[in-house]
């Protein structure tokens, strides 16, 4: 009997290769995974018709301090089964298997695999605000379209940040030219709010411990 939970989050059936559909993916280190990251996802899918939703577990986040390396497979494993129950979100370990340490690197490695599925790369508006301090942002915004997703207290101040001037002219929505170029496309994307954050959720974890 097929495990379709284990045979969904298999890195070697992945690739659609002949398959002309949209996969929209999240990267981030999930630490821990939280109803903020399906809430993103859930609104990449219907806003931008998206087929498919990829979250790429990072093994180490380079502009966090704290060294989350051999936590991996616990994030990986806590995210899997965080998700087992969306059908359309896929957890992946592309960099840990691949030593990719950037998501230029990553993108690329992406790209290279197919030439009909079509990606569009996720994040919430709260990272647009640090996204000049990523490796090669201005490379990555021409490598896919962007789509930032409204966060609380990340709205509408962020589309005057560094970040948001790297990315370049706003659309108001991506259409099929949109993947097929290498000028920055990138769209915000307004919708209902949850101010879920893994920070907090280690944050009140910790607070618990210390305090019983």
């Amino acid at each position: 009997m097929i495990n379709n939970h284990h045979y969904r989050h298999n890195t070697a059936t992945c690739f659609f290769f002949n398959k002309n559909i949209k996969i929209g993916i999240l990267g981030g280190s999930f630490d821990p995974p939280h109803v903020g990251h399906i809430h993103i996802s859930l609104i990449a899918l219907k806003r931008l018709k998206l087929d498919k939703i990829w979250w790429l577990v990072t093994p180490q986040n380079r502009l966090k301090k704290n060294n989350i390396k051999n936590t991996f497979q616990n994030r990986l494993q806590k995210a899997r089964e965080f998700t087992k129950n969306t059908k359309k979100i896929t957890v992946l370990d592309i960099e840990y298997k691949n030593k990719l340490s950037s998501s230029y690197k990553t993108m690329r490695f992406i790209k290279n695999k197919t030439q009909k599925t079509k990606f569009v790369w996720i994040m919430g508006s709260d990272n647009l605000e640090n996204f000049h301090q990523w490796l090669k942002p201005k490379l990555i915004s021409k490598i896919f379209p962007i789509a930032v997703i409204e966060r609380p207290s990340y709205s509408y101040r962020v589309l005057n940040s560094i970040g948001a001037s790297i990315l370049g002219k706003r659309l108001k929505n991506l259409n099929k030219n949109s993947f097929n170029n290498n000028s920055s496309s990138w769209v915000f994307v307004k919708d209902k709010l949850d101010n879920t954050s893994s920070t907090k959720i280690r944050d009140n974890s910790l607070k618990l411990i210390y305090e019983n």
